[in-house]
């Protein structure tokens, strides 16, 4: 009885690691300035 309560607790959200959360936000940025980088560079005429 006191295993099914245990995973029961187990189961359930569980909020990710800080250091994973600002990882993806920096990710996000660089990705992000990369592709507005190439977009003012095709303005500019480049390919």
């Amino acid at each position: 009885m006191e295993e099914k309560e245990e995973l029961e607790r187990q189961e359930g959200y569980a909020p990710r690691p800080a250091w994973q959360v600002w990882g993806a936000r920096i990710g996000l940025a660089l990705f992000l300035l990369l592709v507005i980088g190439q977009i003012v560079n095709m303005a500019r005429g480049g390919l």
